[in-house]
């Protein structure tokens, strides 16, 4: 009996941190305070920071090694070239061949 109550309690426990999500908030903290302007190298908040920061980038390198690897070494690459415009034809009735070109 005492280890369902264990699971039970480890299983609630695990439903609350995941509702929770303190990863998400202490990344969200890091990313609102390097912005500030008061907070520069020689302040604590910003080496807290950095750790969060690497503790990040160290679970993205340990969770998807190859796609963070991709990422990491295509992030300064030009974006893809942009399609051709669409243009507009003032004849697409008749080149359809339908009811309308009949009309026109």
């Amino acid at each position: 009996m005492p280890e369902l109550l264990l699971v039970a309690a480890a299983l609630v426990a695990g439903y609350a941190i995941g509702r929770y999500r303190p990863g998400t908030r202490i990344f969200d903290w890091a990313s609102d305070t390097i912005d500030r302007p008061e907070i520069t190298r020689r302040t604590v908040r910003w080496w807290l920071c950095q750790v969060v920061f690497a503790v990040v980038v160290a679970r993205l390198f340990i969770s998807a090694p190859r796609r963070t690897a991709h990422e990491w070494r295509h992030r300064h690459d030009p974006p893809p070239p942009l399609g051709t415009v669409p243009v507009f034809d003032t004849d697409w009735a008749a080149k359809r061949g339908g009811k309308e070109a009949d009309d026109a």
